[in-house]
């Protein structure tokens, strides 16, 4: 794994390692990766508004927060709003090689971790497990840069083309509001069209739109 961003961690080796490990924990743990996203689109906000937003206890939020500030990818600022301290989220990506190359970044981790509250994307695991949900976020990417059409997306996964609908419109609504904070995706040159009623169906929202 490697290109992440940075600020987030140490240099080296251990370098490499940690990211890995933040990023196997936030796709391996879907509540946490909705949080840090949330957190991430909304920087800076206070704990309070983020897990209001998201639907978690005062106590999950705060374990949410502290959990994201021991694995480096977000911080307490010394800056309050009406009294709250505001926290920031800072980006996390790198690369898993094996016989392709994935790029892993908040979009793919976003994804992730709505897959806790959004129905298509849940069923879409349900039926052909987590693993297939990256190639999913690739294929959609693909589609949204006019590399291929939503029944290529279908050949591609192996899956029917009404799943394939259903699982990119959902991937479309997280990537629309995740791109920007995406540094996998800084290089893209593609506009996601999603409406505004779609977005506000999704798991994710900008507070200030």
């Amino acid at each position: 794994m490697a290109n992440a961003s940075p600020s987030v961690q140490p240099s080296g080796a251990g370098h490499t390692a940690h990211r890995f490990f933040v990023v196997q924990e936030l796709l391996g743990t879907p509540d946490l990766a909705r949080f840090y996203t949330d957190l991430l689109i909304n920087s800076p906000t206070t704990v309070t508004a983020a897990r209001e937003r998201q639907g978690f206890s005062k106590s999950t939020g705060y374990k949410y927060a502290n959990t994201l500030a021991e694995l480096g990818i977000a911080e307490k600022l010394d800056e309050y709003d009406d009294g709250a301290s505001l926290w920031r989220a800072d980006p996390v990506s790198g690369d898993w090689t094996d016989e392709t190359t994935l790029e892993l970044g908040p979009g793919i981790i976003a994804v992730y971790g709505a897959t806790s509250v959004d129905e298509d994307l849940e069923l879409f695991v349900d039926r052909h497990g987590k693993a297939a949900l990256a190639p999913a976020v690739m294929a959609t990417l693909a589609y949204l840069q006019d590399e291929t059409t939503r029944r290529g997306v279908a050949d591609e996964l192996g899956i029917p083309a009404v799943e394939a609908i259903a699982v990119t419109q959902a991937i479309e609504r997280i990537i629309a509001v995740v791109k920007d904070h995406d540094p996998t995706l800084s290089d893209s040159t593609f506009e996601v069209e999603v409406h505004d009623r779609a977005i506000e169906q999704g798991p994710y929202q900008r507070a200030d739109a």
